[in-house]
């Protein structure tokens, strides 16, 4: 995992080989259309919804937290292997997940499934950049064509561009900012095959262009923290929601702990 580690360090993103049976996939990604369909079988159901029947069909399908609605996809992300993974490479003593999304990018080749370049930290005020990550679970395979997620190389390390937004689907208008600010940089996309998976930095600028292959595009986002992790104190809504959260295993699942 060393490889791994050292490219996730410089980068701010790396890939991992694939981890994850074709079995556990396919049943996570039927999982998951069950739950866009709003099929909960636990229940419980997600705790928001980008996306309903009956929608634009051509709009990125986002869910947030589908492991509470799904015993096949919370089995998956709390998967031991996935725990030792995350923590070998993050150089971790424990990993929690603190939030999940499941992201269904449709056919179709049309930019309103886009999401805009942005970094994840910048919708966390209740963390610091460090010691919190991201994990994408390809559950489809990813080519150059159905829209792959694309990091720019270093970005970690930057300091924050305003106008940057994932709901923003105006892509080329983002870069246009960012050439602004930084006219040498070097973006780097993510093809890789079911199963895989990446790992970014919370501070590193990501995006997604359209789908135009002949299959939907899915995947499984997981956020989750580290024993490195610290919080930023703050009040409201948002302080009480984490803390909340972080106690509660069903909903913020620790998957390793040395």
């Amino acid at each position: 995992m060393k490889e791994y580690k050292n490219e996730l360090t410089k980068n701010g993103f790396c890939t991992v080989p694939k981890i994850f049976s074709d079995k556990q996939i396919e049943s996570t990604k039927k999982a998951i259309w069950n739950v866009i369909q709003g099929k909960y079988d636990t229940g419980v159901e997600p705790e928001e919804r980008f996306w309903n029947v009956g929608d634009d069909p051509e709009n990125i399908i986002k869910i947030d937290k589908p492991h509470l609605c799904s015993n096949e996809i919370k089995k998956l992300i709390t998967n031991s292997k996935f725990g030792k993974c995350l923590a070998s490479i993050t150089n971790s003593n424990k990993i929690q997940i603190w939030h999940s999304q499941s992201v269904w990018k449709p056919t179709g080749g049309s930019k309103k499934g886009n999401a805009g370049w942005h970094r994840d930290i910048q919708y966390w005020p209740f963390w610091e950049p460090e010691g919190v990550y991201t994990a994408w679970i390809a559950l489809t395979d990813v080519k150059k064509n159905s829209g792959p997620v694309a990091y720019i190389s270093g970005s970690h390390k930057w300091s924050k561009i305003e106008g940057l937004d994932f709901f923003n689907k105006d892509i080329s208008m983002q870069e246009k900012i960012i050439k602004k600010r930084e006219n040498d940089y070097i973006v780097k996309y993510l093809m890789i095959n079911k199963g895989q998976l990446s790992i970014h930095h919370s501070s590193t600028y990501h995006s997604s262009k359209e789908n135009k292959a002949d299959k939907p595009r899915v995947g499984l986002v997981v956020h989750f923290s580290t024993d490195n992790a610290k919080k930023i104190p703050i009040t409201g809504i948002l302080s009480n929601y984490l803390d909340h959260n972080l106690i509660d295993p069903d909903i913020c699942p620790i998957i390793y702990e040395k």
